[in-house]
């Protein structure tokens, strides 16, 4: 099972890196292009995934 460190991404269109830190706690770039929700508990993304690069951490739990 993966614990979720941080939960964020970068906008490949405009540059912003955004982070959700909490359950439902849903964050969009200024751009409008992409999103980001989740906090620790999941990892959901809105928008095309070409437009974002992968910036969260896992650890593997013990």
């Amino acid at each position: 099972m993966q614990q979720i460190i941080t939960n964020k991404i970068k906008c490949k269109k405009c540059g912003d890196i955004i982070e959700s830190k909490h359950v439902h706690d849903f964050k969009m770039c200024k751009c409008g292009a992409v999103g980001v929700d989740g906090g620790h508990d999941y990892l959901r993304r809105l928008g095309n995934p070409d437009d974002w690069e992968e910036l969260s951490e896992t650890m593997e739990e013990m």
